[in-house]
Protein backbone atom coordinates (compact mmCIF):
# COMPACT_ATOMS: atom_id res chain seq x y z
CA UNK A 1 0.00 0.00 0.00
CA UNK A 2 3.36 2.06 0.75
CA UNK A 3 3.87 2.43 -3.03
CA UNK A 4 0.35 3.72 -3.96
CA UNK A 5 0.03 6.13 -1.25
CA UNK A 6 3.52 7.61 -3.05
CA UNK A 7 2.10 7.61 -5.99
CA UNK A 8 -0.80 9.57 -5.03
CA UNK A 9 1.51 11.60 -2.97
CA UNK A 10 3.18 12.51 -6.44
CA UNK A 11 -0.03 12.96 -8.42
CA UNK A 12 -2.12 15.15 -5.75
CA UNK A 13 0.75 16.71 -4.19
CA UNK A 14 -0.43 19.81 -4.73
CA UNK A 15 -4.31 19.72 -3.18
CA UNK A 16 -2.54 17.68 -0.55
CA UNK A 17 -0.83 20.59 0.66
CA UNK A 18 -3.17 23.26 0.42
CA UNK A 19 -5.64 20.99 2.71
CA UNK A 20 -2.12 20.30 5.03
CA UNK A 21 -1.83 23.80 5.44
CA UNK A 22 -5.50 24.74 6.52
CA UNK A 23 -5.05 21.35 9.04
CA UNK A 24 -1.98 23.38 10.68
CA UNK A 25 -3.66 26.21 10.58
CA UNK A 26 -6.55 24.63 12.61
CA UNK A 27 -4.30 22.99 14.70
CA UNK A 28 -1.64 26.05 15.84
CA UNK A 29 -3.90 28.93 14.80
CA UNK A 30 -1.03 30.06 12.45
CA UNK A 31 0.06 28.88 9.23
CA UNK A 32 2.65 26.29 8.50
CA UNK A 33 5.14 28.95 7.66
CA UNK A 34 4.94 30.83 11.20
CA UNK A 35 4.96 27.53 13.77
CA UNK A 36 8.66 27.21 12.85
CA UNK A 37 7.83 24.05 11.57
CA UNK A 38 9.53 22.70 8.46
CA UNK A 39 8.11 23.33 4.73
CA UNK A 40 5.18 21.57 3.59
CA UNK A 41 6.89 20.56 0.60
CA UNK A 42 10.16 19.56 2.36
CA UNK A 43 7.81 17.77 5.28
CA UNK A 44 5.98 15.92 2.51
CA UNK A 45 9.49 15.12 1.05
CA UNK A 46 10.72 13.65 3.76
CA UNK A 47 7.03 11.28 4.17
CA UNK A 48 7.36 9.93 0.90
CA UNK A 49 11.20 9.18 1.52
CA UNK A 50 10.31 7.27 4.65
CA UNK A 51 6.88 5.72 2.84
CA UNK A 52 8.88 4.63 -0.47
CA UNK A 53 12.66 4.05 0.40
CA UNK A 54 12.03 2.86 3.89
CA UNK A 55 13.81 5.89 5.23
CA UNK A 56 13.19 8.24 8.28
CA UNK A 57 16.18 9.56 8.65
CA UNK A 58 15.20 12.69 6.39
CA UNK A 59 12.52 12.58 8.44
CA UNK A 60 13.88 12.79 11.49
CA UNK A 61 16.77 15.58 10.55
CA UNK A 62 13.57 17.66 9.50
CA UNK A 63 12.31 18.35 12.62
CA UNK A 64 15.88 18.16 14.84
CA UNK A 65 14.78 14.73 16.63
CA UNK A 66 18.50 13.67 16.58
CA UNK A 67 19.62 12.09 19.72
CA UNK A 68 21.21 15.04 21.62
CA UNK A 69 18.69 18.24 20.37
CA UNK A 70 17.69 21.06 22.49
CA UNK A 71 13.93 21.15 23.12
CA UNK A 72 13.72 17.41 21.79
CA UNK A 73 9.64 17.36 23.70
CA UNK A 74 8.26 20.67 21.87
CA UNK A 75 10.16 19.00 18.30
CA UNK A 76 8.56 15.57 19.07
CA UNK A 77 5.69 17.25 19.63
CA UNK A 78 5.48 19.31 16.47
CA UNK A 79 6.62 15.81 14.31
CA UNK A 80 3.86 14.39 15.26
CA UNK A 81 0.83 16.27 15.24
CA UNK A 82 2.12 17.50 11.25
CA UNK A 83 1.43 13.55 11.10
CA UNK A 84 -1.52 13.45 12.12
CA UNK A 85 -2.68 16.97 10.10
CA UNK A 86 -1.05 15.23 6.95
CA UNK A 87 -3.11 11.90 7.36
CA UNK A 88 -6.15 14.13 7.97
CA UNK A 89 -5.19 16.07 4.49
CA UNK A 90 -4.43 12.45 2.75
CA UNK A 91 -8.07 11.24 3.53
CA UNK A 92 -9.88 14.44 2.35
CA UNK A 93 -7.74 14.55 -0.54
CA UNK A 94 -8.59 11.14 -1.26
CA UNK A 95 -12.37 11.16 -0.43
CA UNK A 96 -12.75 13.96 -3.26
CA UNK A 97 -11.21 11.42 -6.29
CA UNK A 98 -13.76 9.95 -8.10
CA UNK A 99 -14.28 7.04 -7.52
CA UNK A 100 -12.46 7.97 -3.84
CA UNK A 101 -9.18 6.61 -3.32
CA UNK A 102 -8.86 3.92 -0.43
CA UNK A 103 -6.06 5.02 2.33
CA UNK A 104 -4.39 2.59 5.38
CA UNK A 105 -2.72 3.34 7.88
CA UNK A 106 0.46 4.21 6.92
CA UNK A 107 1.13 7.58 8.38
CA UNK A 108 0.23 6.13 11.69
CA UNK A 109 2.73 3.53 11.14
CA UNK A 110 5.48 6.45 10.76
CA UNK A 111 4.38 8.26 13.60
CA UNK A 112 4.87 5.03 15.54
CA UNK A 113 8.01 4.54 13.72
CA UNK A 114 9.49 7.98 14.47
CA UNK A 115 8.22 7.67 18.46
CA UNK A 116 10.51 4.45 18.45
CA UNK A 117 13.57 6.27 17.38
CA UNK A 118 12.83 8.75 19.45
CA UNK A 119 12.85 6.55 22.32
CA UNK A 120 16.15 4.76 21.20
CA UNK A 121 17.96 7.98 21.35
CA UNK A 122 16.22 8.81 24.87
CA UNK A 123 17.34 5.45 26.27
CA UNK A 124 20.91 5.92 25.09
CA UNK A 125 21.32 9.62 26.57
CA UNK A 126 19.66 7.97 29.84
CA UNK A 127 22.08 5.02 29.73
CA UNK A 128 24.90 7.58 29.26
CA UNK A 129 23.77 10.14 32.18
CA UNK A 130 23.06 7.23 34.89
CA UNK A 131 26.60 6.40 33.72
CA UNK A 132 28.64 9.69 34.10
CA UNK A 133 26.13 11.98 36.17
CA UNK A 134 26.26 12.86 39.45
CA UNK A 135 24.25 15.22 41.84
CA UNK A 136 23.07 17.89 40.64
CA UNK A 137 23.55 16.79 37.00
CA UNK A 138 21.56 13.52 37.01
CA UNK A 139 18.90 15.68 38.33
CA UNK A 140 18.85 18.22 35.24
CA UNK A 141 19.77 14.84 33.14
CA UNK A 142 16.16 13.51 34.39
CA UNK A 143 14.19 16.04 34.16
CA UNK A 144 15.05 16.51 30.28
CA UNK A 145 14.44 13.06 29.82
CA UNK A 146 10.73 13.00 31.69
CA UNK A 147 9.33 15.71 29.31
CA UNK A 148 9.61 13.22 26.12
CA UNK A 149 9.01 10.65 27.57
CA UNK A 150 5.47 11.76 28.62
CA UNK A 151 4.91 12.84 25.24
CA UNK A 152 5.63 9.40 23.87
CA UNK A 153 3.66 8.00 25.99
CA UNK A 154 0.83 10.47 25.41
CA UNK A 155 1.41 9.85 21.59
CA UNK A 156 1.47 5.91 22.39
CA UNK A 157 -1.73 6.00 23.94
CA UNK A 158 -3.33 8.10 21.08
CA UNK A 159 -2.29 5.80 18.53
CA UNK A 160 -3.68 2.30 20.28
CA UNK A 161 -7.03 3.71 20.28
CA UNK A 162 -6.93 4.85 17.02
CA UNK A 163 -7.37 8.53 17.23
CA UNK A 164 -4.79 9.72 14.84
CA UNK A 165 -5.85 6.82 12.54
CA UNK A 166 -6.66 3.19 11.99
CA UNK A 167 -3.46 0.60 12.30
CA UNK A 168 -2.97 -2.82 11.35
CA UNK A 169 -2.85 -5.78 14.31
CA UNK A 170 0.73 -6.39 14.01
CA UNK A 171 1.24 -2.49 14.92
CA UNK A 172 -1.39 -1.95 17.20
CA UNK A 173 0.66 -4.76 19.53
CA UNK A 174 4.13 -2.86 18.60
CA UNK A 175 2.52 -0.03 19.91
CA UNK A 176 1.01 -1.64 23.25
CA UNK A 177 4.54 -2.73 23.77
CA UNK A 178 5.79 0.61 23.12
CA UNK A 179 3.51 2.60 25.58
CA UNK A 180 4.46 -0.08 28.09
CA UNK A 181 7.89 0.70 27.99
CA UNK A 182 8.19 4.24 27.62
CA UNK A 183 5.92 4.49 30.75
CA UNK A 184 8.37 2.13 32.59
CA UNK A 185 11.23 4.94 31.44
CA UNK A 186 8.88 7.84 33.34
CA UNK A 187 8.61 5.91 36.27
CA UNK A 188 12.24 4.98 36.08
CA UNK A 189 13.03 8.62 35.71
CA UNK A 190 11.06 9.87 38.17
CA UNK A 191 12.89 7.75 40.38
CA UNK A 192 16.27 8.36 39.66
CA UNK A 193 16.07 12.09 39.73
CA UNK A 194 14.21 11.43 43.26
CA UNK A 195 17.31 9.07 44.26
CA UNK A 196 19.63 12.50 42.85
CA UNK A 197 17.61 14.54 44.86
CA UNK A 198 17.65 12.33 48.11
CA UNK A 199 21.52 11.68 48.61
CA UNK A 200 22.07 15.53 47.52
CA UNK A 201 23.77 16.85 51.11
CA UNK A 202 22.18 20.06 50.31
CA UNK A 203 18.40 18.97 49.71
CA UNK A 204 16.27 19.69 52.95
CA UNK A 205 13.05 18.38 54.14
CA UNK A 206 9.85 20.47 53.89
CA UNK A 207 8.05 19.84 57.33
CA UNK A 208 4.64 20.81 58.00
CA UNK A 209 1.72 19.02 60.28
CA UNK A 210 0.09 16.67 57.60
CA UNK A 211 -2.94 14.30 58.68
CA UNK A 212 -2.02 11.06 58.91
CA UNK A 213 -5.04 9.95 56.69
CA UNK A 214 -4.65 12.63 53.88
CA UNK A 215 -1.17 10.92 53.36
CA UNK A 216 -2.40 7.48 52.96
CA UNK A 217 -5.41 9.16 50.96
CA UNK A 218 -2.54 10.91 48.76
CA UNK A 219 -0.63 7.56 47.93
CA UNK A 220 -4.03 5.39 47.14
CA UNK A 221 -4.63 7.96 44.60
CA UNK A 222 -1.78 7.60 42.90
CA UNK A 223 -1.82 3.48 42.85
CA UNK A 224 -5.91 3.64 42.22
CA UNK A 225 -5.98 3.42 38.51
CA UNK A 226 -3.26 0.27 38.40
CA UNK A 227 -5.06 -1.48 41.40
CA UNK A 228 -8.22 -1.21 40.22
CA UNK A 229 -6.97 -2.54 36.30
CA UNK A 230 -5.64 -5.37 38.47
CA UNK A 231 -9.14 -5.83 40.13
CA UNK A 232 -7.15 -5.56 43.28
CA UNK A 233 -8.68 -4.05 46.62
CA UNK A 234 -7.10 -1.27 48.06
CA UNK A 235 -8.40 -0.77 51.81
CA UNK A 236 -7.63 1.14 54.41
CA UNK A 237 -7.65 1.39 58.11
CA UNK A 238 -6.69 4.78 59.22
CA UNK A 239 -8.08 6.71 62.16
CA UNK A 240 -9.52 10.36 62.04
CA UNK A 241 -7.66 13.59 63.06
CA UNK A 242 -3.95 12.06 63.32
CA UNK A 243 -1.33 14.40 62.89
CA UNK A 244 2.30 13.93 62.35
CA UNK A 245 4.88 16.50 61.00
CA UNK A 246 6.83 15.60 58.08
CA UNK A 247 7.58 16.41 54.20
CA UNK A 248 4.31 16.05 52.48
CA UNK A 249 5.29 14.97 49.26
CA UNK A 250 8.14 13.19 50.32
CA UNK A 251 6.06 10.71 52.88
CA UNK A 252 3.64 10.61 50.39
CA UNK A 253 6.11 9.12 48.16
CA UNK A 254 7.44 6.55 50.36
CA UNK A 255 3.42 5.32 50.92
CA UNK A 256 3.09 5.13 47.21
CA UNK A 257 6.37 2.93 46.74
CA UNK A 258 4.82 0.60 49.47
CA UNK A 259 1.44 0.47 48.19
CA UNK A 260 2.35 0.35 44.23
CA UNK A 261 5.29 -2.40 45.55
CA UNK A 262 2.29 -4.01 47.11
CA UNK A 263 -0.20 -4.23 44.23
CA UNK A 264 2.98 -5.30 41.94
CA UNK A 265 3.15 -8.35 43.71
CA UNK A 266 -0.33 -9.12 44.13
CA UNK A 267 -2.38 -11.52 42.24
CA UNK A 268 -5.50 -10.68 40.55
CA UNK A 269 -8.70 -10.44 42.59
CA UNK A 270 -6.49 -9.67 45.65
CA UNK A 271 -6.59 -7.30 48.70
CA UNK A 272 -3.72 -4.93 50.15
CA UNK A 273 -3.90 -3.56 53.62
CA UNK A 274 -3.05 -0.22 54.56
CA UNK A 275 -2.95 0.35 58.25
CA UNK A 276 -1.62 2.82 60.67
CA UNK A 277 -1.01 2.85 64.41
CA UNK A 278 0.69 5.53 67.12
CA UNK A 279 3.28 3.44 68.71
CA UNK A 280 5.58 5.40 71.33
CA UNK A 281 5.90 8.86 70.01
CA UNK A 282 5.81 7.16 66.34
CA UNK A 283 3.60 6.66 63.67
CA UNK A 284 4.05 3.30 61.90
CA UNK A 285 2.31 2.59 58.36
CA UNK A 286 1.89 -1.09 57.76
CA UNK A 287 1.29 -2.21 54.05
CA UNK A 288 0.03 -5.79 53.60
CA UNK A 289 -0.34 -7.76 50.87
CA UNK A 290 -1.51 -11.26 49.42
CA UNK A 291 1.21 -12.12 47.55
CA UNK A 292 3.83 -14.94 47.00
CA UNK A 293 6.05 -12.80 49.97
CA UNK A 294 9.83 -12.95 49.55
CA UNK A 295 12.82 -15.42 50.24
CA UNK A 296 14.09 -14.99 53.83
CA UNK A 297 17.68 -14.73 52.09
CA UNK A 298 16.51 -11.66 50.26
CA UNK A 299 15.09 -10.07 53.68
CA UNK A 300 18.65 -8.05 54.35
CA UNK A 301 18.76 -6.86 50.56
CA UNK A 302 15.42 -5.32 49.91
CA UNK A 303 16.01 -1.92 50.92
CA UNK A 304 19.55 -2.08 48.80
CA UNK A 305 19.78 0.65 45.79
CA UNK A 306 18.97 -1.81 42.40
CA UNK A 307 18.51 -4.72 44.32
CA UNK A 308 16.01 -7.45 42.82
CA UNK A 309 15.32 -10.62 43.78
CA UNK A 310 16.01 -13.65 41.39
CA UNK A 311 12.40 -14.94 42.19
CA UNK A 312 10.90 -11.18 40.82
CA UNK A 313 13.04 -11.54 38.10
CA UNK A 314 11.70 -15.38 36.87
CA UNK A 315 8.27 -13.93 37.48
CA UNK A 316 8.90 -11.00 35.44
CA UNK A 317 8.07 -8.67 38.05
CA UNK A 318 8.84 -4.80 36.16
CA UNK A 319 10.50 -2.38 38.52
CA UNK A 320 13.88 -0.50 38.57
CA UNK A 321 15.32 -1.85 42.32
CA UNK A 322 14.92 2.13 43.38
CA UNK A 323 11.31 1.83 44.93
CA UNK A 324 12.36 0.36 48.41
CA UNK A 325 15.43 2.64 48.29
CA UNK A 326 13.44 5.20 47.88
CA UNK A 327 11.56 4.13 50.62
CA UNK A 328 14.53 3.71 53.10
CA UNK A 329 16.02 6.82 52.25
CA UNK A 330 12.91 9.05 52.98
CA UNK A 331 12.42 7.05 56.38
CA UNK A 332 16.00 7.38 57.58
CA UNK A 333 15.70 11.30 56.78
CA UNK A 334 12.67 11.57 58.86
CA UNK A 335 14.23 9.34 61.46
CA UNK A 336 12.71 6.79 61.15
CA UNK A 337 12.88 3.66 59.74
CA UNK A 338 11.21 0.40 57.30
CA UNK A 339 11.23 -3.36 57.97
CA UNK A 340 9.72 -6.30 56.00
CA UNK A 341 8.76 -8.85 56.91
CA UNK A 342 6.31 -11.61 55.72
CA UNK A 343 2.12 -11.49 57.39
CA UNK A 344 -0.04 -14.08 58.65
CA UNK A 345 -1.07 -14.80 55.22
CA UNK A 346 1.98 -15.27 53.62
CA UNK A 347 2.24 -12.43 51.64
CA UNK A 348 4.54 -9.68 52.51
CA UNK A 349 3.94 -6.59 55.08
CA UNK A 350 6.41 -3.36 55.10
CA UNK A 351 5.89 -0.98 58.20
CA UNK A 352 7.29 2.27 57.79
CA UNK A 353 7.95 4.27 61.05
CA UNK A 354 8.41 8.00 61.74
CA UNK A 355 8.42 10.07 64.76
CA UNK A 356 5.31 11.94 65.11
CA UNK A 357 7.61 14.95 65.92
CA UNK A 358 10.28 16.02 63.60
CA UNK A 359 12.76 18.91 63.78
CA UNK A 360 13.51 21.77 61.15
CA UNK A 361 16.70 20.26 59.33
Amino acid sequence: MSGELVSFLSAHGKRVQELFAVEVQAMDGRAPSATGAPRPDAFMDAVVVALGDDNIAPLISLFGLGGREPQISERLDRALRHLACLDRALHLAAREQQPPFALGGELSVLARRVAVKVTDNLVEQLEAGTAGARGPSLSITMHELRRPLTILSSYGQLLATGVLGPLPESAQVAIEGITASTEMMVRMVSALAEVSRLEDPDDRLILEEMDVEDLVSGSIEQIGMEAQLREIRLRRVVPSNVQIRCDRRRMTLALTNLVGNAVKHSPTGSEVIIATAALNGSMQFTVTDQGPGFPAEDTAHLFDKYFRSVAERQRKVPGSGLGLFIVKTIAERHHGSVTAGIAAGGGAEFALTIPVSQENP
